[in-house]
């Protein structure tokens, strides 16, 4: 009781409400009205438009098409990128990343994990005519992507179990017996080869970065590879490649503040 009644002494009302918008809009993924926005978080709508013109102020939501429904903009997700180790780790990474797409004639992106969905925070497109990218800031829940299950796959055990816990309570495609089973895979291997989740005929070749020499993983690199005739390298020679790149920048990352 007394914890609880601790809580309650510092709770901010005007903050939480700012929170329940961002969160809404975000998990919605469409513009919304303040009428929607009221109705769907039960709040009234004088509260509500106090807190969505301070956001809109503020650069966090913006009006959609000039209209009267607003979006979540990129504002939290840049103040993110400025925060080491992300943001040391995207800056040294971008050469590396350039090479091995000059190498391998695909695109890459890194991914990190962001509680139970991988985000990709950098990305470098294929110099071949033919070539698909993700675009950063991209995210999707971590079981269902190949950078996703190689970071699940290499968390520390009670962080990977409360995901799990998670997905299976929220998630009705969640099928644990078989994420279970690709971990085993990915740890044996030390990577994944995996379908893409978004494009048909598309293989993601996913490897873990390390900190250093730890066991540590911080992100994933990832090569969505596409055939092109004439030009695209064998799948397995372009893991090989992947898997340096990787490699590299798992001993990059040891070296920078932040680390």
């Amino acid at each position: 009781m007394e914890e609880q009644n601790k809580k309650r002494s510092y709770s901010a009302p005007a903050l939480e409400k700012g929170f329940e918008i961002l969160e809404l809009l975000a998990e919605v993924r469409a513009p919304m009205s303040l009428t929607q926005i009221s109705t769907t978080l039960e709040r009234s709508k004088s509260e509500i438009y106090r807190m969505v013109a301070a956001l809109e102020t503020r650069g966090y939501i913006a009006r959609h098409e000039g209209g009267d429904v607003f979006h979540i903009t990129n504002k939290l997700f840049d103040l993110g990128m400025k925060v080491p180790p992300v943001g040391t780790l995207v800056e040294a990474a971008f050469p590396i990343m350039h090479r091995l797409s000059a190498k391998i004639m695909q695109s890459c992106h890194i991914a990190v994990a962001n509680q139970q969905r991988m985000v990709v925070i950098a990305r470098v497109q294929s110099p071949a005519i033919v070539g698909l990218s993700v675009r950063v800031g991209h995210h999707l829940e971590l079981y269902k992507t190949g950078s996703g299950r190689v970071l699940l796959s290499y968390m520390p055990e009670n962080v990977r179990e409360a995901s799990l816990q998670n997905f299976a309570q929220t998630d009705e495609e969640f099928d644990r017996e078989k994420c279970e089973a690709l971990f085993s895979r990915i740890l044996s291997k030390g990577h994944a080869r995996s379908k893409s989740p978004i494009v048909t005929g598309l293989t993601d070749l996913s490897f873990p970065i390390f900190l250093g020499n730890t066991k540590e993983v911080i992100a994933c690199l990832t090569v969505p590879f596409i055939e092109e005739k004439g030009i695209s390298l064998t799948l397995s020679k372009t893991e090989e490649f992947v898997k340096q790149a990787a490699a590299e920048l798992s001993t990059m990352a040891q070296t920078y503040s932040g680390f």
